[in-house]
């Protein structure tokens, strides 16, 4: 563990100097450093695109003709970019503003659910909103003469990023007691993009490391402490389509406690936007067996220790959620309770024939297969869903915010990639409150009951 510690902060040492080097670096030679930069990257493609040319020639007969079709298009790809020197310049700015008329756009739709749900905070996310669509509409209209301006906030941006890689570095060297005194109140963090692509990469990691031979247990579960945490944060992450983003829930008070769009009814604008949905499960064991076998997902578990104040901050926060919920029942358990859980089948020459209903929609399966309750939201912030806004996420960081985790001021848009990259980082510093790391997947189920099939 203490190697690991080490390697750790020599780590986030080598990266800040890195990166305050490169934001200086950029700062500095601005546009100048930007034409250089790409101008060698079509050199060195060029150079590519001459070496596959000459194993087209030369190599072996299978590769040959792939080879060939390589250097073609790097060959035009390098033609292309030296004739139309705009084209490479314009590059950064545009993906900058497309960036930026993403969050604007997410932001405003966040409004606009916070206004229609009267909660709190819909001025603000409205103003954010159009800001970012503004500056983003000026950058596209000329992604040229914005170019300087663009590197200018880049640079700033990785010099910052580097602080922050510092500051990480100083804080897994001095004592607990000593940072609690100087806390951190801004946090610069990698795109939201890229942070929502890392528990999938990590999973890829992880499966590597499971599957080897020489598999070991320790990667599957570490602590810091000899003692329990008081709440977990579970980030789900799957191989199989939009669950690839993952999906985050708590387990506080032997309480699994997990937010989404779960009414398959409520969901419009391709399944982005509908009713949030809360539900409870006091089986965690099940719960977890529930997602590994059904979603085939892989389930990263951060343990966090908290004070007594923490404790009741959170205990707070939860009689607050439960008072502003109605119970909603499932399609499956609408069903259940009308005995109408079975079909009739005609097939020819053959009568008929009563078989059990298929339920598609993700309630009523974890319904069948566990213990779970449903509930709806009567008002507030939460009472509608947004996939790629106000999302489980959000809820998650509502909940455990109160411990001083607080993502949400740190970050304005997080995913469960965002909680993946602190909860991790924070688990490798000396003294956080993050103790532990389990993971949970098809390799280590036998940790938990096993799942069998949709019996209730």
């Amino acid at each position: 563990m203490k190697t690991d510690k080490l390697f750790n902060a020599t780590y986030s040492f080598f990266i800040g100097i890195g990166l305050m080097f490169l934001g200086i670096l950029m700062l500095i030679g601005r546009k100048w450093l930007y034409i250089n930069v790409i101008n060698i990257f079509i050199v060195a493609i060029f150079f590519l695109s001459i070496k596959q040319l000459i194993n087209a020639f030369i190599g072996k007969e299978k590769a040959k003709k792939m080879n060939f079709i390589r250097s073609f298009i790097n060959i035009i790809f390098c033609v292309v970019f030296s004739i139309f020197k705009n084209i490479p310049l314009s590059i950064v700015p545009l993906m900058f503003a497309s960036y930026l008329l993403l969050n604007g756009i997410i932001k405003i739709i966040n409004g606009i659910i916070f206004f229609t749900s009267k909660a709190h905070g819909f001025l603000s996310e409205f103003f954010l909103g159009f800001v970012y669509l503004i500056v983003s509409i000026i950058v596209i209209l000329a992604p040229i003469k914005n170019l300087d301006a663009v590197l200018v906030l880049l640079g700033i941006y990785i010099l910052l990023l580097g602080i922050n890689y510092m500051a990480d570095f100083i804080s897994f060297l001095i004592p607990r007691h000593v940072k609690d005194k100087v806390k951190r109140h801004i946090r610069i963090s990698l795109p939201a993009i890229v942070e929502s692509i890392i528990p999938y990469t990590v999973l890829n990691e992880i499966n590597y490391l499971v599957n080897k031979e020489d598999y070991d247990d320790s990667i599957i579960l570490e602590n810091k402490k000899e003692e329990e945490a008081d709440i977990e944060v579970f980030v789900h992450i799957s191989p199989n389509g939009w669950n690839r983003l993952g999906h985050v829930d708590v387990y506080y008070n032997n309480m699994v406690l997990s937010y989404g769009g779960y009414d398959d009814a409520s969901l419009k604008f391709f399944r982005l936007v509908g009713d949030g949905v809360v539900f409870t499960s006091f089986d965690k064991d099940e719960y977890i067996s529930f997602c590994i076998n059904h979603s085939s997902k892989t389930l990263f578990a951060f343990g966090l220790k908290l004070t007594e104040k923490q404790k009741k901050s959170i205990d707070s926060t939860f009689n607050s959620l439960f008072d502003n919920l109605v119970e909603w029942k499932c399609p499956y358990e609408v069903d259940l309770l009308n005995n109408d859980t079975k079909k009739v089948v005609r097939k020819k020459k053959k009568g008929t024939k009563l078989v059990d209903k298929e339920y598609k929609d993700y309630a009523s399966n974890l319904y069948k297969a566990t213990n779970v309750k449903f509930y709806k939201i009567k008002s507030g912030r939460f009472k509608k869903y947004f996939a790629i806004g106000n999302n489980c996420s959000k809820l998650a960081d509502y909940v455990v915010g109160q411990s001083g985790i607080d993502l949400l001021k740190m970050y304005g848009v997080i995913t469960p990639g965002t909680y993946y990259e602190y909860l991790n980082r924070e688990y490798k510093k000396k003294g956080s409150m993050v103790i532990s790391r389990e993971i949970y997947n098809a390799k280590n189920v036998k940790k938990v009951n096993k799942y069998d099939g949709f019996s209730r």
